[in-house]
């Protein structure tokens, strides 16, 4: 019965418009907002990199002109002891190799030059001496991770620097002496006799202060599972976000190089550091936004449904069903030959108007018609 009456007639139609339209509604709007959410998560990710490459850059750049500095230093006080000369065969950190003098001063062995430069300038300093096509560290206050000075340890044969040694050319730039990224400068001694092959070489060089790179890509965060991570030229990660769910150092490590299903990765170099920046957030980030967008939006949506349909519903009532409820009892109550009523509804100007103004003159010829049946029974 209550399926067949007029007030749920009038009332699903507009309850299935309503949902029709939220529906339709909540589906276009989580497809902008999954647009809205990639492009967010894009623009994040651009403003964090731009951060970290200009604070790349501007850190290069200050420590290029305190090692730039460093090196006329070390030249300065080197060429005070005289010419530059190979030496005879010395042991150095356990190692046989040449030894490179200075006027008449053995360096294998001797700190006196880079304490003395480092203690003015900070920063580090190293004396290579030719043994082959190897350059060996005869003198140095860079240390090796127990403490000890790493004389007797090469320069890198497979690294950025030797190159350019072998070539008898000048190197600057960001360089990993045994695990540590200095920024540095190399430049190749030679001998007076020969001023195209290069016996040994200045070095200077100062380890990286990335604190402040630290901390940026430390608070750094994409999406709510995202990550930025920092990784050297060897593949190492050097720093990583440590907010949001995935810090954990091994799995952004797999992540980054893997490139699981379910994630966007993007890599960016660092010029003149070797690094790579990268940053990455899973889909299920984006489907999640999406979902809590979509039921925000869907429950507006069935707010707003339960409002038009209340004032519908008093709509209805107020001006359809009320008006017709009145005039059914009039109607029945005609039946029973019943008809004092007074029909207000006579005044409306729409089709309830007139059936109630039907009703009045109806009940108008019944009450003459049984006026005059009761006249003439007399």
């Amino acid at each position: 019965m209550f399926l067949h009456s007029l007030r749920v007639r009038l009332l699903l139609p507009v309850l299935a418009l309503v949902l029709v339209a939220v529906l339709a509604l909540t589906v276009v709007l989580a497809i902008a907002q999954a647009r809205h959410v990639r492009a967010d998560a894009a623009q994040s990710i651009e403003r964090r990199t731009l951060a970290l490459q200009s604070l790349f850059g501007v850190t290069r750049s200050i420590m290029l002109d305190r090692t730039h500095d460093a090196m006329r230093l070390l030249r300065s006080e080197g060429r005070k002891l005289g010419a530059a000369s190979l030496g005879g065969r010395v042991t150095v950190g356990g190692r046989a190799s040449n030894d490179l003098v200075l006027g008449s001063v053995s360096q294998a062995n001797n700190f006196a030059l880079v304490d003395s430069v480092t203690a003015i300038a900070q920063g580090t300093a190293t004396l290579f001496a030719r043994d082959g096509e190897d350059f060996v560290r005869v003198a140095t206050n860079v240390r090796k991770d127990d403490g000890s000075r790493a004389i007797g340890t090469q320069l890198d044969p497979l690294g950025q620097v030797i190159p350019h040694m072998r070539k008898g050319e000048n190197f600057y730039g960001v360089v990993d002496i045994l695990g540590t990224p200095y920024v540095t400068g190399y430049e190749p001694i030679f001998a007076d006799s020969d001023a195209r092959r290069a016996i040994g070489v200045w070095y200077v060089g100062y380890k990286t202060d990335l604190q402040a790179l630290s901390e940026v890509v430390d608070a750094s965060q994409v999406l709510d599972s995202g990550f930025i991570a920092v990784f050297d030229s060897k593949d190492k990660l050097r720093f990583h976000s440590k907010t949001g769910a995935t810090v954990d150092p091994a799995q952004i490590a797999r992540i980054a190089q893997e490139t699981p299903d379910g994630w966007v990765v993007s890599r960016e170099e660092v010029p003149n550091w070797g690094f790579t920046l990268v940053s990455a957030y899973p889909k299920s980030d984006v489907d999640k936004a999406i979902v809590r967008q979509s039921l925000w939006i869907g429950g507006i949506g069935l707010l707003v449904c339960a409002l038009i349909l209340g004032l519908q519903w008093g709509l209805i009532w107020s001006r359809v069903l009320k008006p017709i409820q009145h005039l059914t009892t009039v109607a029945e109550e005609l039946s029973v030959g019943k008809w004092g009523h007074t029909i207000e509804e006579t005044e409306l100007k729409d089709e309830i108007g007139k059936l109630a103004r039907a009703i009045s003159r109806l009940s108008y010829s019944v009450r003459v018609a049984m006026e005059r049946l009761a006249k003439l029974s007399r």
